[in-house]
């Protein structure tokens, strides 16, 4: 009686089947790190809020705690006009008259900031108090303060319409000489490293308007990403992610990005809008913060500015890298198998 012949079989030496098997395994840890940024339910979020809700929480009100410092000075309560001319830098005027939206304390000028940072002055927005950013870590879950303030429904809108609170938002107006703009930033956030998936703190620097796509906070991803705590982190976008911090490190937050660099078109010569913002995800507690280069707002890229995007290479996304994985996985069996075959013929 004739059988027809199994179209494909597999019979892998013992070594190289282990080694497939394993990139096979990472494969599949690497697709669960992915299920982080994925949205959550209704009935997720609520859970989340009353386990927040019920947690004490360590730094309210407000009023500045003393931790350790880390050697940085900074400046709470200034003019929206002070915080916009720390920022300005070569080939930038400022135009009018600035604004902030948010409490006093949710924004500041530092100087000699720890390494962490990345750069030793700048200005800082928070959705806590920017007093503490001045601490070295205390903890997880901190630094946490409830300003009581309203979200910001452009933040909303990055985060997929999740609402925000305590936001921090400067907007002005400037005047640039030629048609690009580049400024240097770094977001930190208590919420690392605990509550990536969970609470999405975002921050946004609007060019011209305020609409996701005038966002340039964003990682040269393909497609681009705004920088949230689900969107940099240690398994998502990695390589624009600088660390966790511990006991011992010289900033207060949980952990933080590299120094990432934005990048603007704008019309020269012209009068241009700037809007820079950050706030807490579904509740008041667990500060975020973004902490800009002084004078890094001009039309002269930044020394550096390829490494403070994280070279720049467009990263692959979940996706076509499990698709890529799949194919060298199958085009390693039939080189193995065809092996097999050639063996069984000599």
């Amino acid at each position: 009686m004739n059988r027809s012949k199994p179209i494909f079989v597999f019979k892998l030496p013992g070594m190289r089947a282990a080694a497939l098997f394993a990139f096979a395994a990472f494969l599949a840890q690497f697709a669960a790190a992915q299920s982080l940024s994925v949205k959550l339910s209704p009935g997720q979020i609520d859970a989340l809020r009353r386990a927040r809700v019920s947690r004490a929480v360590v730094h309210v009100g407000g009023t500045p705690y003393a931790d350790p410092s880390n050697g940085m000075t900074v400046v709470p309560g200034i003019s929206a006009t002070a915080l916009a001319t720390t920022l300005l830098g070569s080939g930038v005027t400022l135009s009018g008259t600035p604004t902030f939206l948010g409490s006093p304390a949710q924004a500041g000028s530092f100087t000699n900031a720890p390494a962490l940072v990345g750069f030793s002055s700048g200005i800082i927005l928070s959705s806590g108090n920017v007093s503490y950013a001045g601490s070295t870590y205390a903890g997880a879950d901190l630094p946490s303060t409830d300003e009581g303030g309203a979200g910001y429904a452009p933040l909303n809108a990055l985060i997929g319409g999740q609402a925000t609170y305590d936001a921090a938002v400067l907007q002005f107006s400037f005047i640039p000489n030629t048609s690009t703009i580049y400024f240097s930033y770094v977001f930190a956030s208590a919420e690392y490293p605990v509550y990536i998936g969970s609470y999405n703190d975002p921050m946004g620097l609007f060019v011209n308007g305020t609409l996701p796509g005038n966002n340039v906070a964003v990682l040269p991803t393909s497609p681009p990403v705004p920088v949230t705590i689900n969107n940099v982190n240690t398994t998502t976008n990695p390589s624009f992610f600088n660390k966790f911090n511990v006991a011992g490190d010289a900033l207060v937050y949980g952990g933080e990005t590299k120094v990432l660099t934005a990048t603007a078109t704008v019309t020269p010569g012209q009068v241009n809008t700037i809007t820079l913002g950050v706030a807490d995800a579904l509740d008041h507690v667990l500060d975020s913060a973004v902490f800009i280069q002084a004078g890094s707002l001009s039309t002269t890229p930044p020394a550096g500015a390829p490494a403070a995007t994280a070279q720049g290479a467009p990263a692959l996304s979940t996706p076509v890298f499990l698709a890529l994985g799949l194919a060298l996985l199958l085009f390693g069996a039939l080189l193995l198998r065809r092996k097999e075959i050639g063996r069984a013929h000599v």
